[in-house]
């Protein structure tokens, strides 16, 4: 009996010391990317990454270029504030301007901590953004959970600059 006991916590220990399969990426979501979010404010950059879809990354019009964005996050209330710059854009269609804010300078959101998504106000039930936060890189993935919708997910990337 003493023998099986020994047995059986020897294969525990054997397991539980098992070393986590490197091969497969984690998305850690940080702890403070609220903290990080509203540390800086934030411009849009064109991606420097060739994706194998022409869709996904988001393609910048020069006049959005000075555009900036701070989110402020407050108990009862969290707002992305946008500040058009000095180059209008004369379309307005489909870009991340007339989608987030309808044509406002701000727009109320709930973050959701666990999952690192942002849902604005005037999104429907199933449209979100996952946020990824590193150091003063972000990017902005529109999500879109209906499966009934055929809806190309788009990245959005953005530089950060301090806060004053």
């Amino acid at each position: 009996m003493i023998k099986k006991y020994f047995c059986g916590v020897a294969i525990l220990a054997l397991f539980s010391n098992c070393s986590e399969d490197s091969g497969t990426p984690i998305l850690e979501i940080p702890k403070d990317v609220q903290k990080q979010l509203g540390a800086y404010v934030w411009y849009h950059i064109t991606a420097d990454i060739k994706d194998e879809n022409e869709y996904a990354n988001y393609k910048l019009l020069d006049c959005e270029m000075d555009n900036s964005y701070h989110f402020l996050f407050q108990e009862n209330l969290n707002q992305l504030n946008f500040d058009p710059g000095t180059k209008v854009c004369k379309v307005n269609t489909g870009r991340f301007e007339q989608i987030v804010f309808k044509k406002k300078n701000s727009s109320n959101f709930t973050f959701n901590k666990e999952s690192g998504t942002i849902k604005f106000e005037d999104q429907d039930q199933y449209s979100s953004y996952l946020a990824v936060v590193n150091g003063d890189k972000l990017v902005l993935a529109s999500q879109n959970n209906n499966p009934a919708a055929n809806v190309v997910p788009v990245k959005y990337y953005f530089k950060g600059v301090k806060a004053q």
